[in-house]
């Protein structure tokens, strides 16, 4: 059991330790040991200053200025200190900003591949293809919408109804000598019939001419009558 874990352990590879990633553990490392020389020293400060107090305060002089004289180097000590902690610190930042922009650049780069190879896909030629046929479509479309949006005025009303007229009469004469002439002789029922009611008017015509004359004839004169009447009152 122990041989499997093993081997899966050797197998099972993390991420990739860099120089980077090893100046950095390096630089973290001297940056601990760095404070806590610091606070050593911030320690030994305060020390200091108190036992300078207490034999200044004994009338003890000489020592007094020997304490402050050790204060003073483990100022300068500590001044020190800081400078090279602001150093660490300095360097850690301008790594982790350089691998930052190497992560940036690495993606950059990739994003340069990918775009070159969409690029190698579309050719120029089918691009501008597609442009003139997209500017064309909307030509048509434009055109055809200001042609609908359009009214007619009365002349050109007057004008469509009178090539619409002449349409039809072109569409009439067409069908007129298309169509069979029709036969000159007539048929003899026709002819019969058209006689037949020739012949009835005609005798309608000369009855109530004979019942005309007939009544012209029986009716009295009424101007003769007077006159009769008038020397019969005379004499």
């Amino acid at each position: 059991m122990g041989g499997y874990y093993s081997k899966s352990s050797k197998n099972s590879k993390g991420p990739e330790i860099t120089e980077a990633d090893r100046a950095v553990l390096s630089l973290k490392t001297q940056r601990k040991k760095l404070e806590d020389q610091e606070k050593l020293i911030n320690a030994r400060l305060e020390r200091h200053g108190e036992v300078a107090r207490q034999l200044a305060a004994e009338g003890r002089r000489d020592r007094a200025l020997l304490a402050l004289r050790k204060k003073k180097l483990s100022e300068k000590q500590l001044a020190g200190l800081h400078t090279l902690i602001m150093n660490v610190e300095e360097m850690l930042s301008n790594i982790e900003t350089t691998k930052k922009q190497t992560v940036v650049f690495g993606a950059l780069q990739q994003s340069n591949d990918a775009l070159k190879q969409l690029q190698a896909q579309v050719k120029l030629e089918d691009v501008q293809r597609l442009l003139d046929d997209t500017a064309e479509a909307k030509a048509y479309q434009e055109e055809l919408s200001q042609l609908l949006g359009q009214q007619l005025t009365d002349v050109e009303d007057a004008e469509v109804e009178a090539e619409l007229a002449a349409l039809e009469e072109v569409v009439v004469d067409e069908d007129k000598l298309a169509m069979p002439s029709a036969p000159k002789t007539k048929v003899p029922e026709v002819e019969a019939a058209a006689a037949a009611r020739a012949a009835a008017q005609a005798a309608a015509k000369a009855e109530a001419a004979a019942a005309e004359a007939e009544e012209d004839a029986t009716e009295p004169e009424p101007a003769a009558g007077g006159r009769k009447a008038e020397a019969m009152l005379a004499s």
